[in-house]
């Protein structure tokens, strides 16, 4: 009987010791949109930037992030839920588009990596707007010693051309 009672009482320590090799926390690498490049317009072939030749506008409205940490290889996965919204002028037809974007794995001013990534989407017919939810492949972050979870950022944006970036600073969508 007593070597039943230690084996019990070895259980419930061993039990929480084994769980924690791997675990869902509630505090991840902090999901950030770079607001410079939360948005960006695409132009009808051919034609100059202007706001009457825009074809779409694609922008970054939310990010999400869930992760797991494993303490003995100190290594965080963390997945991102994002949501994109699509806009365009009223059309009788369908159309598909791809739009490229990033996230970057960085921790202050320390890029550790930068995924990139293509969104795919589809107007209906005489759609004007459509809300597209995308997750990009899992991360995995090596975590330095003496750091958290939480001092690392996954940071998203558009992969745009000088073009775009110039348009949208024509339309104040940059920072000052």
């Amino acid at each position: 009987m007593k070597s039943l009672r230690i084996l019990g009482l070895l259980v419930l320590v061993a039990a929480p010791l084994l769980g924690s090799c791997s675990r869902k926390i509630t505090v991840c690498p902090i999901p950030a949109i770079l607001n410079d490049t939360a948005n960006v317009t695409f132009f009808r072939p051919g034609t100059v930037p202007d706001l009457s030749n825009e074809l779409y506008s694609v922008s970054l409205d939310q990010a999400e992030t869930d992760c797991v940490y494993n303490n003995s290889t100190q290594v965080v996965r963390a997945s991102l839920d994002l949501t994109f919204r699509a806009t365009r002028a009223p059309s009788s037809t369908a159309a598909s588009y791809s739009v490229p974007y990033f996230v970057v794995v960085h921790e202050g001013a320390r890029i550790y990596a930068k995924h990139a990534y293509t969104l795919d989407f589809s107007f209906a017919p005489g759609a004007a707007m459509s809300v597209i939810k995308h997750a990009p492949n899992q991360t995995r972050i090596k975590i330095d010693n003496g750091k958290l979870p939480w001092n690392y950022q996954l940071l998203v944006g558009f992969q745009m051309t000088d073009q775009q970036i110039a348009y949208n600073k024509a339309k104040n969508r940059y920072q000052q």
